[in-house]
């Protein structure tokens, strides 16, 4: 069975370890990105989450390769969350996930 990791800063990391996670709490950009970069040659993990701000800072190169992978899938969430009313876009966050890990568009309508 796969595993999923989590690479946080150490305040988001609890939610995540809370719900049976494995976290790596990195403490800056250059912590994550290393951690990153160890979590996908190690080949252990099916699921990688990391923050945005992490991804980002990857070189063009790097983002690319990630980008391209789908084991293990990495997948970005916001480090900073702002609640606010409004519609969700066309082409919102979870169907542009369930697109890369599937490979083809799917068609929700609720």
């Amino acid at each position: 069975m796969s595993r999923v990791l989590a690479i946080l800063r150490e305040d988001l990391g609890s939610g995540f370890a809370l719900a049976g996670v494995e976290v790596r709490k990195a403490k800056d950009r250059v912590a994550g990105r290393d951690a990153l970069r160890a979590a996908i040659a190690g080949r252990a993990y099916g699921v990688i989450v990391v923050e945005e701000e992490l991804l980002q800072s990857l070189s063009p190169e790097t983002r690319e390769q990630v980008d391209a992978a789908t084991v293990p899938l990495v997948i970005a969430i916001p480090g900073e969350m702002l609640w606010q009313e409004q519609p969700a876009p066309a082409d919102d966050y979870v169907a542009r996930l369930i697109r890369r890990a599937v490979g083809y568009q799917l068609n929700i309508k609720v």
